[in-house]
Order: structure tokens, then sequence, then C-alpha cells
């Protein structure tokens, strides 16, 4: 895959060719599922919210681009409906591992519930399909896994704890394989999305979705998914947009100490009731 002027992916390497992606009804999984297959890809399009899923399929076919839908629950159905699809295209060359919630809550607040759907949505489905995607992927030689992390998964954000350590296991996961699937001809890429203005702002750990106002400089999930096809096109390993979140994710690394102290400030300085539960880094 490579990318064509004006960011645009070429249609050329992507023609014919088939792609998963999770939590496609919204936010940067629709927009994903929009651009690849305007570059021509085949978008199997999954989500578990069946109705606006079967919306948005239908909006892409009426734009004239090759879509479907699966409704999926990826904490249970995620394998098999990989498994199908491959059995049925004959081929399965793109997976993105998308689906996820939001996990703003602070550790001594969250409960068992909290934990178990945190880490269900957010790692172990992201395990599932990768490990039903490589199986497929190398029995026909070749392939590419994409895994949505966050901006949390490099930088421990406090207030954050239950989101951090799936996403943390995330970007382990993705950049721990990436070698080994390499002698495969299979590549391994991680995004990790900082800001972006996506329904997650509104939607809590449980309980019902609610409107939230993403911070005023978040970039939009088309804006993403633009960054995130680029890099994956190049073969990246860790994918990070937008630009204020790759200045976080290198102070991180660099001056870990120094980054830790001004997050630890800031955290300190916010009033204890204005942490609503659900919001998150990306």
């Amino acid at each position: 895959m490579t990318v064509a002027r004006g960011h645009r992916l070429a249609r050329e390497p992507l023609a014919g060719a088939v792609a998963v992606v999770t939590g496609a009804a919204s936010g940067i999984g629709s927009a994903l599922a929009v651009q690849l297959a305007q570059a021509g890809a085949a978008v199997v399009m999954a989500d578990i919210d069946g109705d606006r899923l079967g919306q948005r399929v239908e909006e892409l076919r009426a734009r004239g681009l090759n879509a479907s839908g699966e409704p999926t629950d990826v904490t249970t159905e995620l394998a098999a409906m990989l498994r199908r699809v491959a059995a049925e295209r004959g081929r399965l060359d793109y997976v993105f591992n998308n689906a996820g919630v939001g996990g703003t809550l602070a550790f001594d607040e969250a409960d068992d519930d909290h934990w178990r759907r945190v880490l269900s949505l957010d790692l172990e489905s992201v395990i599932a399909g990768t490990r039903a995607a490589y199986e497929i992927m190398r029995a026909r030689g070749g392939g590419h896994i994409v895994n949505t992390a966050s901006i949390s998964g490099l930088v421990p954000f406090p207030g954050q704890t239950l989101y951090n350590t799936a996403k943390f296991g995330v970007v382990g996961l993705s950049t721990s394989l990436r070698a080994e699937a390499a002698q495969h001809g299979i590549r391994v890429s991680v995004v990790c999305p900082g800001v972006v203005a996506t329904p997650i702002w509104g939607t809590p750990i449980r309980g019902e979705r609610r409107h939230v106002e993403p911070p005023a400089d978040a970039i939009t999930p088309e804006q993403a998914a633009t960054e995130i096809l680029r890099g994956v096109a190049r073969n990246r390993a860790i994918i990070v947009v937008p630009r204020g979140a790759r200045a976080w994710a290198a102070a991180y690394r660099l001056m870990p100490g120094l980054t830790e102290t001004v997050i630890t400030r800031r955290y300190r300085s916010r009033a204890s009731g204005a942490r609503p539960s659900g919001r998150k880094a990306s």
C-alpha cells in the first residue's frame, strides 16, 4: 500500500484487498473504513451497534464504495467473524482492531466490573483479534494487523489507570509480535491516538452514553484516519497522532522524570470533582 499525493491512498495497491475494521460504526473506525474503501479495498465493517452500523454501511454503498457490515461483539465473536470473512472472501489482508471503550476513573473508585469491561474490550478483544488474524495471515503468507491503543499506552496519565493498563498491553502485544510476525510476511502496527473528536468522550465505562464536548484542540476522525493510514502504508511500528500526542510521547521517552512531574502537577491542580467517568486522552 502506498500513499498518493494529497495524503490519499493510491487505489492500485488496495484494489481487491479485504480489510476488516472493528468499531466501524462511528469515530476513527468509520473514518478508516471510508478511506480504505475509497482506496479500493473491500471493507468489512464490524460494530456491536447493529443499527448504526447498518446505516453507515448503506451510506458508503450509496457512494459506490465496497462495504459490508458484520454486527459483532468483539469480546466474544471477533475471532469467529474474522475466520468467516476470510473463508467467504478467500483472503484477509488488513485487520484493524479498533473497537474499545474509554476509561477515566480514579483507581480507588474502580470496581471489579469496571476492570472486567475495560480489559475485555480494550485488551482481550485485541488479543483475540490479533491471534485469529495472525493464524489466517500466516497460512496465506502475509497481511497487516493494526491495533488501536492510545497515547495512554505510551504515557501513564494519572486518573486513567484502568485504561492505561489495557493500552500499555496493546502496545506491548503489537511491538513484541512485530519482529516475530515479520518472518511470516505479516506486518504489525499499533496506533496511539491523542485527542480525537469521537463519541468515546461521552461513553462511560458502563452506563448510558451522554454528550461531552471534546477539547477544542481535538482533530477530526477523518484527520486521524488519514495520518493512521499514512503510517500503515509506511509500515510504521508505532503510529502516534496528532502532533501534540507525538510531543507527549517523545517527552516521556526522552525525559520521563520531568514529564512525570508535569503530569502530576497538572493532575493535582484539577478539582477532585472534575473527572467524569468515561473520558480519556484519545
